[in-house]
């Protein structure tokens, strides 16, 4: 009671502040991908089957705490799940339990979290399959696997003859004395100024 109180003395720009971090994620057929878009300490995270937790602190304004639970729409195996931590952000990767149809949700919350949305750059649709995406990049999708893009290789199959190259004598002049000239009119006489 006497630490209500004493929160309640301060002025709310010094009361401790738990906030739900922003988090994206996005589905595979066999897991789901959680990630924590802030840079933290203090990290804690918990996993069960049915639920994720996180709790940190801001690495640059400490007054501020982070902390969320979701509670997943379907069972997940905390027992497989991995974290990364990438800087600015942690990564967890979460497989399913039963490998299969997509999740309508992340959540069994039927309202819009404010802070919750999806990473399409992670997302894969339900249809599309790896080699699929590997067949249509065509040309390419190596481009940024070899050095310089390698675009000799890639080109030397256009045969392009010199002596085929298009000319100029066909092309009609716009201008006015051009044409004077081609006929033969006034375009090179001087004109005499009339006295």
């Amino acid at each position: 009671m006497t630490r209500i109180l004493a929160l309640i003395r301060l002025p709310k720009r010094l009361w401790p502040r738990l906030i739900p971090p922003p988090v994206s994620w996005a589905q595979r057929n066999d897991l789901i991908y959680v990630i924590i878009d802030v840079e933290c300490k203090d990290i804690e995270h918990k996993v069960t089957e049915k639920s994720f937790t996180f709790k940190g602190v801001n690495v640059l304004d400490p007054s501020k705490k982070y902390e969320v639970t979701l509670n997943f729409l379907h069972e997940v195996d905390p027992e497989k799940v991995t974290s990364k931590n990438i800087g600015r952000c942690l990564e967890f990767t979460i497989p399913k339990k039963a490998a299969g149809p997509y999740w309508s949700s992340l959540t069994t919350d039927k309202t819009k979290l404010h802070f919750l949305k999806a990473n399409f750059a992670k997302w894969r649709d339900e249809s599309d399959d790896e080699e699929g995406d590997q067949k249509d990049n065509g040309m390419f999708g190596n481009f940024l696997n070899s050095p310089g893009g390698d675009w000799n290789n890639k080109f030397d199959d256009f045969n392009v003859d010199d002596e085929e190259e298009d000319s100029d004598d066909n092309i009609p002049s716009l201008s006015q004395n051009d044409e004077d000239d081609e006929e033969g009119g006034e375009g090179d006489k001087e004109k005499k100024p009339a006295a």
